[in-house]
């Protein structure tokens, strides 16, 4: 199991991508074989996609758990965005990473596809205009962008 830091608070905050960048460079990227095992995810369960992305046999798994006591889910399904930004996928992240760095709980984000207004360019969407630290802008837009592309 990975050991994750303790957190330190910083003053003053540092901005989304100095956070980012000096994850990556601290601890790296963990392979995603690794977080689905921490997840206590089988192998047959978990579909690679590269390094860091899977998709989860979700049937094999609740087969599986089927037994096991159910966890918890929290919705997070609307809220106002801040002058920031800061809206409904920034809270489902703050939750996750709240969860198990204060709780110690395993917990996951599911964040859901964004809506059209990256597309088009009207706001910087759910990736916090490009300084996301948990994913790339253009990897959590593609699907997004792949389906606009097949309307025109």
């Amino acid at each position: 199991m990975t050991v994750h830091p303790k957190l330190q608070p910083r003053s003053p905050v540092p901005s989304d991508i100095e956070v980012s960048q000096q994850i990556v460079s601290e601890v790296g990227l963990l392979p995603i074989a690794d977080l689905a095992s921490e997840a206590g995810l089988e192998p047959d369960e978990v579909i690679p996609w590269g390094f860091s992305k899977a998709k989860v046999q979700l049937k094999t798994t609740l087969d599986r758990l089927k037994n096991s006591p159910d966890g918890n889910y929290i919705v997070c399904t609307g809220i106002n965005p801040t002058p920031l930004g800061e809206g409904k996928s920034t809270t489902t992240i703050g939750l996750a990473q709240a969860l198990g760095a204060i709780l110690n709980k395993k917990s996951f984000a599911c964040i859901r596809q964004p809506s059209q207004g990256p597309t088009f360019g009207i706001k910087g969407g759910a990736a916090w205009g490009r300084v996301c630290a948990s994913c790339e802008s253009s990897e959590f837009h593609l699907y997004l962008l792949e389906q606009s592309m097949h309307r025109f």
